[in-house]
């Protein structure tokens, strides 16, 4: 087992969570302005443009400002998991406390497993045990008047029986989906490993069967080279031979013939000396 993530699987992990992370935010693009005219479509039940605009739009300027301005971070994937729990309780507002519009924040919590980092899930739960626990206590004991001031939370009665069954199933789901959050990245961070090792091993194989290729070249060139020294002596010697022999007689149908010798011997030089030659220069 790897202890330490090689330079080629740290550049694939990279260039991996980069894509994923640029796929991821141009999806959260068009959650984003899906919640945001959703809130616009909610306003015309209880008249509440300008929470649905103005929050809306609050929301979207929180978010691509953090983009913006803190750049190489993940902190704006923190601060949409805010801005998310904030639609919750837009919606919340703008339905006069229908109970259905808590189940946005499950949406929102699933949305955020496509980052694939399980702490995005801590702002969003905080946020919403925040909300709600205050918003119970005021709408119980604080907004209690029909006359007079009201407090837009929950339709039903929301107690502390009710509020505490609300928040650990919310929290089961929260962590639910922090835990796929963080085995999608394991299972990420395993599959591109594996790529790597294999890659790694690829390398391995080619430069064994290219060193058993050298290897084998240079067997072949020193054997070359050891037999055209050998061949270079006895042609030497036929050459010569040739040679005092043409000296000793007078003949001229013999001296043709030793001639002939000669240039077929010549030929047979020349080839073992460029073979010489090269096999010298391929030995290095």
């Amino acid at each position: 087992m790897k202890t330490k993530a090689s330079l080629n699987e740290q550049d694939y992990l990279y260039n991996f969570t980069s894509t994923m992370t640029q796929k991821s935010d141009t999806i959260i693009n068009y959650v984003l302005a899906a919640y945001f005219l959703f809130g616009i479509a909610l306003a015309f039940k209880y008249d509440t443009f300008e929470i649905g605009v103005g929050v809306g739009t609050l929301n979207l300027l929180l978010y691509y400002s953090a983009k913006f301005f803190v750049k190489r971070s993940t902190f704006y994937q923190y601060v949409l998991s805010v801005v998310l729990a904030i639609f919750m309780a837009q919606y919340i507002y703008q339905m006069h406390g229908l109970f259905e519009m808590h189940f946005t924040v499950f949406i929102a919590s699933t949305i955020l497993i496509i980052y694939q980092n399980w702490k995005l899930q801590i702002p969003l739960t905080l946020l919403v045990v925040l909300h709600h626990g205050a918003l119970a206590y005021m709408q119980n004991f604080t907004f209690t008047d029909p006359k007079g001031l009201q407090l837009y939370f929950s339709q039903v009665n929301f107690d502390l029986e009710t509020f505490v069954i609300h928040v650990v199933l919310a929290a089961v789901v929260f962590f639910m989906n922090g835990y796929w959050a963080y085995y999608f990245k394991k299972h990420s961070q395993n599959h591109i490993s594996k790529i790597s090792d294999e890659y790694e091993l690829e390398n391995i194989k080619l430069a064994s069967a290219k060193y058993s290729s050298q290897s084998a070249t240079k067997d072949y060139n020193d054997f070359i080279h050891r037999t055209t020294l050998d061949l270079k002596l006895p042609v030497n010697s036929v050459l010569k031979l040739i040679d005092v022999s043409k000296g000793h007689t007078d003949n001229d149908k013999l001296l043709s013939y030793l001639e002939m010798m000669r240039e077929s011997a010549k030929k047979i030089d020349d080839l073992v000396n460029d073979i010489h030659v090269k096999s010298t220069n391929s030995r290095g």
